[in-house]
């Protein structure tokens, strides 16, 4: 498997989204997982969306950014997905109170699910936060290794790993020694 595949399932692995035979981090894993049910809910309605734009309007805030729910099964998605609800959070929140509250378009939905279930809460933005800024070295890493192999970024990291796992008795680089 490539190095960019394995920082992939590390970082699934890690941050709870997949497991192998139990989750290693199964509190974090149902956040992230209730954050994206949160973006979904409210990006493909349009009228939830209105809702949204309107409050942002209210704010004095161009509504221009919006929820944009990140390919579920991709790590590095995950990473993005969480970026952009930690910039919006204080509007989805807002959104969520309105489309929540009695006679509200999701008031039915309190029936069979708590609150806490619904929206985002004080220790959720929190760990959402503290999750973009752990993760997003690791996903900048995936990022260079994903380049293709034509690339002289992956050239030059392919070196520097043959390098540091070789001892300099048996690998050396003398001048006038090319590459194939």
């Amino acid at each position: 498997m490539c190095f960019a595949h394995q920082n992939e399932r590390s970082g699934g692995y890690a941050s709870g989204k997949i497991a192998f035979s139990e989750p290693a981090n199964k509190k974090l894993g149902d956040i992230l997982d209730k954050s994206h049910t949160i973006q979904v809910r409210v990006s493909r309605s349009y009228h939830r969306m209105a809702i949204y734009s309107e409050g942002q309007l209210n704010n004095k805030r161009k509504p221009m950014l919006k929820p944009d729910p990140a390919n579920d099964t991709r790590w590095n998605g995950t990473i993005d997905e969480t970026v952009r609800a930690n910039m919006i959070m204080g509007d989805v929140s807002e959104t969520l109170k309105v489309l929540l509250r009695p006679g509200g378009d999701d008031s039915g939905l309190l029936e069979s699910n708590t609150l806490d279930d619904l929206q985002y809460s004080g220790e959720d933005k929190m760990v959402l936060r503290q999750f973009e800024g752990a993760a997003m070295p690791a996903k900048l890493f995936s990022k260079f290794t994903q380049d293709t192999k034509e690339t002289w970024s992956y050239i030059l990291f392919e070196s520097r790993l043959a390098i540091a796992s070789s001892r300099t008795d048996t690998f050396t680089i003398t001048p006038g020694m090319y590459l194939p």
